[in-house]
């Protein structure tokens, strides 16, 4: 039986409409203009924390500066964080999202909001969709020792719920989310609202659990035995 649920938050809960490739060409900008090979980074073929990774791999090999490093951290903050806020006003509810976290919240599931997105983002969106305040737990983009799809970005979610690993489903749309889940051994349940609907996932092969979208997941964990 489960006790709680973990959910990723862009293209599970809602769609906002941030133009990631953007934001990633803003990133490389900044990244190359402080010394990272021009070319070497993709904006179309790596996420933001690949990027983030290959750069301070970088850093450490040349050896740069501690200070340029986090003037430099802080300005890809700064990108990034103003792309989402800015999306806010016009994202979207994925279709039952908010019924469906209502019905989980009253059976009484502890919920938890694990993104890679800002925090500040995170808490406006739930806040739009009227969700804020039936979650427990909301982390987002450098709140855990690790982010997701490492290990520690689950761990570290599952002791501020105070759950154990076997009593929490991860939901996401992305394979990610689908790594997160299996590298701290959590149950995870995928959902198909992503942007790149089955290339959302390794070899273009569904999760075992696999629903349309959120709205249906209260009815899907009843009907199989994991809530009551």
């Amino acid at each position: 039986m489960l006790k709680g649920i973990i959910f990723d938050l862009d293209s599970t809960l809602i769609q906002a409409h941030i133009d990631f490739v953007e934001m990633k060409k803003h990133m490389i900008k900044l990244l190359e203009e402080h010394g990272h090979p021009v070319g070497a980074l993709s904006p179309t073929d790596q996420t933001t924390v690949q990027i983030m990774e290959c750069a301070r791999e970088s850093w450490a090999k040349n050896e740069k500066p501690h200070d340029e490093c986090k003037e430099i951290t802080e300005g890809i903050e700064g990108i990034m964080n103003r792309g989402e806020i800015d999306a806010v006003m016009n994202l979207d509810e994925i279709d039952g999202a908010s019924h469906a976290i209502t019905t989980l919240k009253r059976k009484g599931l502890k919920l938890a909001i694990l993104t890679r997105s800002h925090h500040e983002y995170a808490l406006q969106a739930l806040d739009k969709i009227k969700a804020l305040d039936h979650f427990d737990v909301v982390l987002g983009r450098n709140e855990t020792p690790e982010p997701k799809p490492y290990k520690g970005a689950i761990d570290h979610t599952l002791k501020l719920m105070g759950l154990d690993r076997s009593e929490v489903a991860m939901i996401g749309d992305h394979q990610i989310d689908r790594d997160s889940a299996a590298n701290s051994d959590t149950m995870f349940i995928g959902v198909a609202t992503g942007r790149r609907g089955l290339r959302s996932w390794a070899n273009e092969t569904p999760p075992e659990h696999y629903l349309p979208s959120i709205k249906t997941l209260p009815d899907y964990l009843e009907e199989h035995g994991f809530i009551k």
